[in-house]
């Protein structure tokens, strides 16, 4: 019997036993899981196997690096890492040896791209962010614009803004409960998530998952 013969019997076979067990509706979306049917797939596939810079600017680091900006660009470069096929990131040191020397104020992206030898950047603009609600609970909140630029063309090519990020959504944690420096690295984790979702396919029921995380934080 020949391989792939034999290959389409066993996924008849496989399905039938399904539909038998569960049903046609929970049969079909079992398959539909198991082979990443019900994915949602990437807004802009253009950095796969591609030498990439992240850089992040918050309303903190205008002159200077700051703790936000470092822990969301390395959160970003990690999941991108993770997420995209061949995704190359450009080494951290260079980027910010580049800043050091050509200076922090009005970053000039396409130019930093081409310092760093990088065929895209990716530019990731945070404004705006808070942690607390009260004196009490820890929510956080932000807006961001996420950019990607051709290094070469220096055209956009793909351009997305979250107005009024926030998260947890209907709940917070309690200033008892944590810290001001671990709530940012929890808030900043979910936020390097959903950012990096634009560029892989992800479970959209991840969504309604989120919320619940921060039970666990």
């Amino acid at each position: 019997m020949r391989p792939r013969f034999a290959q389409r019997i066993v996924c008849v076979l496989l399905a039938s036993l399904i539909f038998t067990q569960v049903g046609c509706t929970s049969a079909l979306t079992t398959i539909m899981y198991a082979v990443g049917a019900d994915l949602t797939p990437a807004e802009f596939k253009g950095l796969a196997g591609q030498r990439t810079a992240v850089v992040v600017i918050t309303d903190g680091s205008q002159y200077s690096d700051d703790i936000t900006s470092r822990t969301l660009t390395r959160k970003v470069g990690e999941y991108m890492e993770i997420e995209v096929d061949g995704f190359d990131l450009v080494p951290e040191e260079e980027v910010d040896s580049w800043k050091d020397i050509n200076g922090w104020e009005e970053l000039d992206f396409v130019a930093l791209g081409k310092g760093v030898k990088a065929k895209k950047v990716l530019a990731i603009e945070l404004t705006g962010m808070k942690l607390r609600e009260g004196q009490t609970l820890y929510r956080g909140r932000a807006n961001v614009t996420t950019t990607v630029y051709d290094v070469a063309t220096g055209r956009k090519e793909f351009r997305r803004s979250l107005d009024d990020f926030t998260f947890p959504v209907h709940t917070g944690k309690y200033a008892s409960e944590t810290t001001e420096a671990k709530f940012r690295r929890d808030f900043l984790d979910v936020l390097s998530r959903r950012v990096t979702r634009y560029f892989h396919r992800y479970d959209p029921r991840d969504n309604v998952a989120l919320d619940a995380v921060i039970v666990n934080l």
